[in-house]
Protein backbone atom coordinates (compact mmCIF):
# COMPACT_ATOMS: atom_id res chain seq x y z
CA UNK A 1 0.00 0.00 0.00
CA UNK A 2 1.29 3.53 -0.97
CA UNK A 3 1.61 5.86 2.20
CA UNK A 4 0.27 9.09 2.94
CA UNK A 5 3.32 10.86 2.39
CA UNK A 6 4.18 8.97 -1.05
CA UNK A 7 1.16 10.51 -2.22
CA UNK A 8 2.84 14.31 -1.82
CA UNK A 9 4.51 13.71 -5.42
CA UNK A 10 1.47 13.33 -7.57
CA UNK A 11 0.51 16.45 -9.68
CA UNK A 12 -2.53 17.36 -7.86
CA UNK A 13 -0.47 18.18 -4.29
CA UNK A 14 2.45 19.63 -6.28
CA UNK A 15 0.77 21.96 -8.51
CA UNK A 16 -0.94 23.23 -4.71
CA UNK A 17 2.33 23.54 -3.53
CA UNK A 18 3.83 25.19 -6.74
CA UNK A 19 1.01 28.33 -5.93
CA UNK A 20 1.72 28.44 -2.33
CA UNK A 21 5.20 29.03 -2.76
CA UNK A 22 4.23 32.27 -4.99
CA UNK A 23 2.19 33.70 -2.53
CA UNK A 24 3.50 32.77 0.98
CA UNK A 25 6.01 34.72 3.08
CA UNK A 26 9.66 32.92 2.63
CA UNK A 27 10.07 29.93 5.16
CA UNK A 28 10.61 29.92 8.09
CA UNK A 29 7.21 32.09 8.38
CA UNK A 30 4.88 30.80 10.88
CA UNK A 31 1.77 28.90 8.96
CA UNK A 32 -1.34 28.03 10.19
CA UNK A 33 -3.15 25.33 8.09
CA UNK A 34 -6.70 26.05 8.72
CA UNK A 35 -8.52 22.60 8.12
CA UNK A 36 -5.83 20.79 7.81
CA UNK A 37 -7.72 17.31 6.68
CA UNK A 38 -5.26 13.98 6.56
CA UNK A 39 -2.09 16.89 6.89
CA UNK A 40 -0.37 16.25 3.59
CA UNK A 41 -0.03 19.52 3.01
CA UNK A 42 1.16 20.61 6.30
CA UNK A 43 4.05 18.01 6.10
CA UNK A 44 4.81 19.61 2.70
CA UNK A 45 4.94 23.23 4.07
CA UNK A 46 7.09 21.46 7.02
CA UNK A 47 9.57 20.17 4.73
CA UNK A 48 9.79 23.08 3.24
CA UNK A 49 11.12 24.75 6.41
CA UNK A 50 7.78 26.61 7.41
CA UNK A 51 6.71 26.93 11.45
CA UNK A 52 3.54 25.15 10.80
CA UNK A 53 0.47 24.52 13.08
CA UNK A 54 -2.22 22.40 11.71
CA UNK A 55 -6.10 22.43 12.85
CA UNK A 56 -8.91 20.55 12.40
CA UNK A 57 -12.57 19.99 14.01
CA UNK A 58 -11.95 15.98 12.59
CA UNK A 59 -10.35 13.91 15.42
CA UNK A 60 -9.18 11.53 12.98
CA UNK A 61 -7.75 14.33 10.18
CA UNK A 62 -5.56 15.52 13.82
CA UNK A 63 -4.40 12.03 14.38
CA UNK A 64 -3.57 11.64 10.82
CA UNK A 65 -1.24 14.69 10.63
CA UNK A 66 0.03 14.26 13.96
CA UNK A 67 1.14 10.88 12.72
CA UNK A 68 2.91 13.01 9.98
CA UNK A 69 4.92 14.71 12.49
CA UNK A 70 3.11 17.96 12.50
CA UNK A 71 1.92 19.10 14.92
CA UNK A 72 -2.20 18.89 14.85
CA UNK A 73 -4.83 20.67 17.81
CA UNK A 74 -8.80 19.50 17.45
CA UNK A 75 -10.59 22.75 17.05
CA UNK A 76 -12.82 24.70 15.42
CA UNK A 77 -11.34 27.71 13.50
CA UNK A 78 -14.14 29.88 14.78
CA UNK A 79 -12.95 29.45 18.06
CA UNK A 80 -9.18 28.47 18.02
CA UNK A 81 -6.59 31.28 19.70
CA UNK A 82 -2.99 31.46 19.07
CA UNK A 83 0.07 33.42 18.82
CA UNK A 84 0.09 35.64 15.48
CA UNK A 85 0.95 33.62 12.05
CA UNK A 86 2.32 35.48 8.89
CA UNK A 87 -0.19 32.76 6.95
CA UNK A 88 -3.14 31.05 7.41
CA UNK A 89 -4.55 28.61 4.46
CA UNK A 90 -7.59 27.40 4.02
CA UNK A 91 -6.61 24.35 1.76
CA UNK A 92 -10.37 22.56 0.70
CA UNK A 93 -11.97 23.31 4.17
CA UNK A 94 -13.73 26.48 4.19
CA UNK A 95 -16.33 25.03 2.17
CA UNK A 96 -17.70 23.36 4.86
CA UNK A 97 -17.10 25.40 7.69
CA UNK A 98 -20.37 25.29 9.81
CA UNK A 99 -19.65 29.29 10.85
CA UNK A 100 -18.18 30.64 7.89
CA UNK A 101 -18.31 34.46 8.68
CA UNK A 102 -16.99 33.58 12.34
CA UNK A 103 -13.94 31.54 10.66
CA UNK A 104 -12.99 34.14 8.48
CA UNK A 105 -13.32 36.99 11.12
CA UNK A 106 -11.15 34.85 13.63
CA UNK A 107 -8.76 34.37 10.21
CA UNK A 108 -8.13 37.61 10.64
CA UNK A 109 -7.79 38.28 14.13
CA UNK A 110 -4.90 35.77 13.87
CA UNK A 111 -3.07 37.46 11.48
CA UNK A 112 0.32 39.04 12.49
CA UNK A 113 0.83 42.65 10.91
CA UNK A 114 1.22 41.87 6.78
CA UNK A 115 0.24 38.94 7.11
CA UNK A 116 -1.77 36.70 4.05
CA UNK A 117 -4.69 35.17 3.75
CA UNK A 118 -4.45 32.11 0.81
CA UNK A 119 -7.45 30.39 0.30
CA UNK A 120 -7.00 27.21 -2.64
CA UNK A 121 -10.90 25.75 -2.86
CA UNK A 122 -13.69 25.66 -5.49
CA UNK A 123 -16.80 26.94 -6.64
CA UNK A 124 -19.08 23.94 -7.20
CA UNK A 125 -21.88 26.28 -8.13
CA UNK A 126 -19.43 27.63 -11.49
CA UNK A 127 -19.62 23.73 -12.74
CA UNK A 128 -22.22 23.26 -16.04
CA UNK A 129 -23.89 20.62 -17.41
CA UNK A 130 -20.49 19.71 -19.80
CA UNK A 131 -17.97 19.74 -16.87
CA UNK A 132 -20.40 17.62 -14.59
CA UNK A 133 -20.86 15.41 -17.37
CA UNK A 134 -16.88 15.29 -17.81
CA UNK A 135 -16.41 14.83 -14.02
CA UNK A 136 -18.97 11.61 -13.71
CA UNK A 137 -17.85 9.92 -16.81
CA UNK A 138 -14.62 9.92 -15.96
CA UNK A 139 -15.12 8.54 -12.49
CA UNK A 140 -17.03 5.88 -13.68
CA UNK A 141 -14.21 4.87 -16.17
CA UNK A 142 -11.71 4.52 -13.35
CA UNK A 143 -13.83 2.87 -11.33
CA UNK A 144 -14.47 0.39 -13.96
CA UNK A 145 -10.76 -0.21 -14.49
CA UNK A 146 -10.31 -0.84 -10.85
CA UNK A 147 -8.25 2.36 -9.99
CA UNK A 148 -10.86 3.75 -7.91
CA UNK A 149 -13.04 2.49 -4.95
CA UNK A 150 -15.08 6.02 -4.28
CA UNK A 151 -18.68 5.17 -3.85
CA UNK A 152 -19.28 8.04 -5.72
CA UNK A 153 -18.34 6.66 -8.79
CA UNK A 154 -18.84 2.66 -10.32
CA UNK A 155 -21.75 3.43 -12.73
CA UNK A 156 -23.10 6.03 -15.73
CA UNK A 157 -25.17 8.79 -13.82
CA UNK A 158 -28.08 9.94 -15.74
CA UNK A 159 -28.16 13.46 -15.06
CA UNK A 160 -24.36 14.52 -13.86
CA UNK A 161 -25.46 18.25 -13.14
CA UNK A 162 -28.24 17.59 -11.47
CA UNK A 163 -26.82 14.60 -9.33
CA UNK A 164 -23.52 17.68 -9.06
CA UNK A 165 -26.22 19.81 -7.44
CA UNK A 166 -28.07 17.39 -5.59
CA UNK A 167 -24.14 16.06 -4.02
CA UNK A 168 -22.82 19.58 -3.29
CA UNK A 169 -25.61 21.39 -2.19
CA UNK A 170 -28.54 19.22 -0.86
CA UNK A 171 -26.31 16.56 0.37
CA UNK A 172 -23.25 18.07 1.74
CA UNK A 173 -24.29 21.92 2.17
CA UNK A 174 -21.48 23.07 0.65
CA UNK A 175 -20.71 26.84 0.56
CA UNK A 176 -20.56 28.16 -3.02
CA UNK A 177 -17.89 30.07 -3.55
CA UNK A 178 -19.40 33.47 -4.22
CA UNK A 179 -20.71 32.95 -1.13
CA UNK A 180 -17.01 32.35 0.51
CA UNK A 181 -15.74 35.33 -1.65
CA UNK A 182 -18.35 37.37 -0.14
CA UNK A 183 -17.32 36.53 3.25
CA UNK A 184 -13.90 37.35 2.97
CA UNK A 185 -14.32 40.49 1.79
CA UNK A 186 -16.53 41.50 4.16
CA UNK A 187 -12.80 41.19 6.55
CA UNK A 188 -9.97 41.18 3.98
CA UNK A 189 -9.08 43.26 0.94
CA UNK A 190 -8.22 40.27 -1.86
CA UNK A 191 -5.48 40.73 -4.07
CA UNK A 192 -5.97 38.14 -6.65
CA UNK A 193 -8.58 35.83 -6.97
CA UNK A 194 -7.97 32.89 -9.80
CA UNK A 195 -10.22 30.47 -11.67
CA UNK A 196 -8.21 27.52 -12.30
CA UNK A 197 -8.79 23.10 -12.69
CA UNK A 198 -9.72 21.54 -10.31
CA UNK A 199 -11.46 18.26 -11.12
CA UNK A 200 -8.71 16.08 -11.33
CA UNK A 201 -7.50 16.77 -8.04
CA UNK A 202 -11.75 15.91 -7.14
CA UNK A 203 -10.81 12.67 -8.86
CA UNK A 204 -7.10 12.04 -7.55
CA UNK A 205 -8.77 11.76 -3.97
CA UNK A 206 -10.70 8.63 -4.97
CA UNK A 207 -7.58 6.65 -6.38
CA UNK A 208 -6.90 3.57 -5.03
CA UNK A 209 -3.73 3.40 -2.35
CA UNK A 210 -3.32 -0.14 -3.56
CA UNK A 211 -2.04 2.10 -7.02
CA UNK A 212 1.38 2.37 -7.49
CA UNK A 213 2.78 5.87 -7.36
CA UNK A 214 4.38 6.18 -10.62
CA UNK A 215 0.61 5.09 -12.22
CA UNK A 216 -0.82 7.31 -9.87
CA UNK A 217 1.19 10.58 -11.12
CA UNK A 218 1.11 9.20 -14.86
CA UNK A 219 -2.88 8.97 -14.58
CA UNK A 220 -3.68 12.15 -12.60
CA UNK A 221 -0.68 13.83 -15.40
CA UNK A 222 -3.16 12.79 -17.97
CA UNK A 223 -6.33 14.16 -16.13
CA UNK A 224 -4.68 17.12 -15.41
CA UNK A 225 -3.49 18.20 -19.03
CA UNK A 226 -7.13 16.73 -20.76
CA UNK A 227 -9.05 19.26 -18.20
CA UNK A 228 -6.59 21.75 -18.90
CA UNK A 229 -6.90 21.54 -22.73
CA UNK A 230 -10.45 21.73 -22.16
CA UNK A 231 -10.91 24.99 -20.16
CA UNK A 232 -8.98 26.45 -22.44
CA UNK A 233 -10.74 25.72 -25.61
CA UNK A 234 -13.74 26.71 -23.53
CA UNK A 235 -15.43 23.13 -23.38
CA UNK A 236 -15.15 23.08 -19.78
CA UNK A 237 -15.39 25.58 -16.93
CA UNK A 238 -12.46 25.52 -14.35
CA UNK A 239 -14.20 25.40 -11.15
CA UNK A 240 -11.19 25.79 -8.48
CA UNK A 241 -11.00 28.89 -6.89
CA UNK A 242 -7.58 30.69 -5.62
CA UNK A 243 -7.79 33.73 -3.68
CA UNK A 244 -5.05 35.36 -2.22
CA UNK A 245 -6.03 38.69 0.63
CA UNK A 246 -4.86 41.04 3.61
CA UNK A 247 -6.82 41.89 6.39
CA UNK A 248 -8.88 45.23 5.63
CA UNK A 249 -8.48 48.33 6.83
CA UNK A 250 -11.31 48.88 9.58
CA UNK A 251 -10.91 53.14 9.31
CA UNK A 252 -10.92 52.94 5.60
CA UNK A 253 -14.25 50.92 5.34
CA UNK A 254 -16.08 52.89 8.44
Amino acid sequence: MTSTAARDAVPAVAGRQAFLTEWLPPAPARVLDAGCGRGRLALALARAGYAVSAVDIDPRAVAATTALGVAAIEADIADYDDRPFDAIVFSLSLHHTARLAEAVERARALLAAGGVLIVDEFAWERADRATASWFYDIGAVLAEAGLTASPEHGAAVEDPHAEWVSRHRDEHHLHAGDTMVHAIRAAFEIRELVRVPYLHRYLADEINDEISDDTATRLLTSLQQIEQLRIGRGDLTAVGLRLLAHPANREDRA
